[in-house]
């Protein structure tokens, strides 16, 4: 299942990402994400840009939200769609998506399958191109080119839309875009563009700071879960 597959790896890219667009001809958007682009203004307004959302989200201890994710394209045509609750403090996170739950307490990462009645365990130990919960709003600072694409207006607010490229070309995805929302220094949307043709659209509702959660929010309870099948792999 492609969404167990790929959840952990590119999940948060969430936590302000809201709804995207319909696919890109994969090929088209590729051959513009590698086009070689000479570093003029729009590079450096991205950055200031960037450097502003980084600021506010790094002055956020906790943040909790409602999730949805949305997979489309690619070969076999996907169109799969997820809702959840995401709760995130440092570097533990928990992210509860139905069918599927992942925990992290900064050490372990637990994902329990809902459908199988199993639960994975692993070391949590991300690779630096490795987009996580943790580094989704600084991931920008290292490892990517930023480019200012257009600014427009969605009600009351201006929206700055940047693609972040990366400068590894090994890694799963070609271009990560953001609808960074210029008031309130918040991303509005995310959108993960995948070598494989999916896109992963990442969307945000009921966004609140700094909450107060326990610690045993981060951590996996086999005892509430009868008969569960444990995979340790630490």
């Amino acid at each position: 299942m492609i969404m167990s597959r790929k959840i952990l790896g590119l999940i948060l890219l969430t936590m302000g990402m809201l709804v995207g667009y319909g696919v890109d001809n994969d090929a088209q958007a590729q051959k513009k994400a590698t086009k070689p682009r000479s570093i003029a203004s729009g590079d450096a307004e991205s950055k200031a840009i960037l450097g502003k959302m980084s600021k506010n989200y790094r002055s956020m201890k906790s943040m909790q939200a409602m999730v949805s994710l949305e997979l489309q394209g690619g070969p076999g045509q996907i169109k799969e769609k997820r809702k959840g609750k995401l709760y995130l403090r440092g570097k533990q996170y928990r992210i509860d998506m139905g069918e599927q739950l992942m925990v992290c307490d900064g050490r372990s990462s637990w994902t329990y399958l809902k459908e199988l009645n199993e639960v994975n365990i692993s070391r949590y130990e991300p690779t630096p191109d490795q987009i996580t919960p943790d580094n989704l709003f600084t991931m920008y600072e290292k490892g990517f080119d930023s480019f200012l694409e257009s600014e427009s207006v969605a009600g009351k607010t201006g929206v700055s839309l940047i693609d972040l490229i990366p400068q590894n070309k090994t890694v799963s995805y070609f271009k990560v875009r953001l609808y960074v929302d210029r008031k309130n220094n918040l991303i509005q949307k995310a959108i993960v563009f995948d070598k494989s043709g999916v896109q992963y659209t990442y969307q945000i509702s009921d966004f609140k700071v700094n909450p107060k959660l326990k610690d045993d929010l981060f951590v996996f309870n086999v005892k509430a879960y009868p008969n569960v099948e444990v995979v340790d792999m630490r």
